[in-house]
């Protein structure tokens, strides 16, 4: 049975990008600096959750996992907002480059020839204009091409019997694990790490991931839990619920951990150009953000989802992954609003309006590309074992 993309869902997606393309129009009336700040944040955010999908389909393939190949259609299609993902940040780093915002404010002539930090470092070659753009067009291009080429080859799998496809499928997901493991962090760094230009953490890199993988582990269960009330997909059991419940569960774990030991190794050296960071947090209003942020993305998890019988229930996780994506949401908030807004900062029409857009777009993109193919990958090699899977 296909998924039909139409009725309720069809039109609650097109009056969520209404009111995206509302709050963008007012915003840019009002105050045209946070509606820079927010399409980066709202930009990044989206294309993370998608970029998370090709990378979980490529470490199964790698990992020669068969217990997901029964969903792989969902990361599958959330790998198919890339190329709108990727149109969003090329044009913010291209309006950048040409000053009509200052959200990278080092992209400034006057800065790159008078701050004596950027011409005393080595951010002076690295965060150069040209070469900060063509950084820009390698990562996204490789990312929408390697999710393209997932996408084709499940399905061909469809109408190719045997293990050719599979085996390819394998090749291309080493090819990106590789290419991944070294653009996941450099973009962290060049997108979001390098708007508080003097500043830098030998962790950002990984606290991303960790953050963008969870984020994308709970889309991936809220629209497996869709599909399953609306009665499709019943060869996926709540044994797949669980897996896919933990991965949530320990990813929010390593997200802590990660940012508490960024936290702790600058706070406890107190060096200037690193403890600023977090005084712009922590000693302003956006401490109003990132202690419920915090919250959210720890306590939250740690104190529901450790219960095994919380993991295999629908209902629950539902309300936890919605609050998770809430909390990943406020983590992006406070580590771009800072240094691009600054305390002109406000969660108003402009914010809710952006992200429920963005959240429009986003899943009109991907249920419309489920409803195009068959839900279930016909020959996939490990098809029956996730279809027996049980923990």
């Amino acid at each position: 049975m296909n998924y039909t993309f139409a009725g309720k869902t069809k039109m609650l997606t097109l009056a969520l990008m209404g009111i995206g393309l509302a709050s963008i129009v007012y915003g840019f009336v009002v105050t045209p600096e946070r509606v820079w700040a927010n399409l980066l944040l709202n930009g990044f955010f989206y294309m993370a959750i998608a970029l998370a999908g090709t990378f979980f389909i490529a470490v199964n393939y790698v990992g020669e996992a068969g217990w997901h190949s029964g969903f792989k259609r969902i990361p599958e299609a959330m790998s198919s907002y890339l190329p709108i993902g990727a149109i969003v940040m090329l044009a913010l780093v291209i309006t950048g480059l040409l000053g009509v915002h200052d959200i990278w404010h080092w992209m400034d002539h006057h800065f790159q020839e008078t701050d004596e930090v950027y011409l005393n470092s080595g951010k002076k070659v690295y965060l150069s204009n040209t070469f900060y753009a063509i950084r820009t067009v390698v990562y996204l291009a490789g990312w929408v091409l390697l999710a393209m080429q997932f996408r084709k080859i499940s399905l061909k799998e469809d109408t190719m019997p045997g293990l050719e496809m599979h085996k390819k499928g394998l090749v291309w997901g080493a090819t990106f694990l590789v290419f991944f493991a070294v653009t996941s962090s450099m973009s962290a760094w060049d997108w979001l790490m390098s708007i508080d230009v003097h500043w830098y953490s030998t962790l950002f890199g990984w606290y991303i991931f960790a953050g963008l993988f969870v984020s994308g582990i709970i889309m991936m269960m809220l629209i497996l839990l869709h599909l399953k009330r609306q009665g499709l997909m019943e060869w996926v059991n709540e044994n797949h619920i669980h897996d896919l419940a933990k991965f949530m569960f320990a990813f929010s774990i390593f997200w802590t951990y990660l940012w508490f030991s960024q936290y702790m190794l600058i706070w406890y050296s107190n060096i200037p150009e690193e403890i600023n960071y977090f005084l712009d947090r922590f000693n302003t209003d956006y401490r109003y953000i990132v202690i419920p942020m915090l919250a959210i993305n720890f306590a939250f998890p740690l104190l529901i989802l450790m219960h095994r019988d919380a993991k295999r229930t629908p209902w629950l996780l539902t309300i936890v992954g919605a609050i998770l994506l809430v909390g990943h949401y406020l983590d992006l908030f406070q580590i771009i609003m800072p240094g691009t807004v600054k305390d002109k900062w406000n969660i108003g029409f402009t914010e809710i309006g952006m992200v429920l857009g963005f959240l429009g777009l986003f899943l009109f993109v991907v249920l419309s590309t489920l409803s195009k193919h068959a839900l279930v990958p016909k020959n996939h090699p490990f098809l029956n074992e996730s279809k027996q899977h049980h923990i």
